[in-house]
């Protein structure tokens, strides 16, 4: 309950602008309970990521993995995650509260660089797969993932930042045309 309260919460007014008291006001509790569970605001949007990570991120990647082709599962990939829907716009505004984050404390930092090896290893199986079966040019798939992920991370901060400039739509035309060219 506090962890869905906090997720709504956060992504809708920000880490910065969010209080423990706020989480528990919203999730209906005493903020002992919050403290109780969560030794700070930062703790709390830890908590929510990892439930993103198992409600949000997991079933997208799972499918893109299982896919028919390479290419399929990179589009299942994009579509998944850049969604133009209020679910994905809130996704990512958690998600761009804890790069933040993830910059500055250490055990944070690990985390999400162990996130991003595991998005980059599935990107590269992806792109591999293509390759293979003739669904994406790639040349180097390992190196490729890198430069479709860090496509991904720019095009998500345009697309889902307050009064965007590239609406989600276009981000994925842009991300599908990767390995395509």
């Amino acid at each position: 309950m506090i962890i869905e309260s906090a997720r709504t919460l956060i992504a809708d007014q920000g880490l910065s602008a969010t209080t423990m008291r706020d989480v528990a006001r919203a999730g209906d509790v005493a903020l002992g309970t919050v403290t109780y569970h969560f030794a700070g605001i930062d703790e709390v949007l830890a908590g929510v990521l990892a439930e993103e990570m198992v409600a949000f991120s997991a079933p997208v990647t799972s499918a893109a993995a299982d896919a028919a082709t390479g290419a399929a599962g990179l589009d299942l990939l994009i579509d998944g995650l850049v969604g133009s829907d209020d679910r994905a716009r809130e996704h990512w505004h958690l998600w761009l509260d804890f790069w933040a984050l993830a910059s500055h404390v250490p055990r944070y930092g690990e985390w999400q660089s162990e996130i991003y090896r595991d998005l980059h290893d599935l990107v590269a199986r992806l792109l591999a797969r293509g390759a293979a079966d003739g669904t994406l040019r790639v040349v180097d798939p390992a190196r490729q993932a890198i430069e479709f992920v860090a496509l991904l991370d720019g095009l998500v901060v345009q697309s889902y930042l307050p009064h965007p400039r590239l609406p989600a739509a276009q981000a994925r035309e842009i991300l599908r045309a990767y390995g395509r060219s």
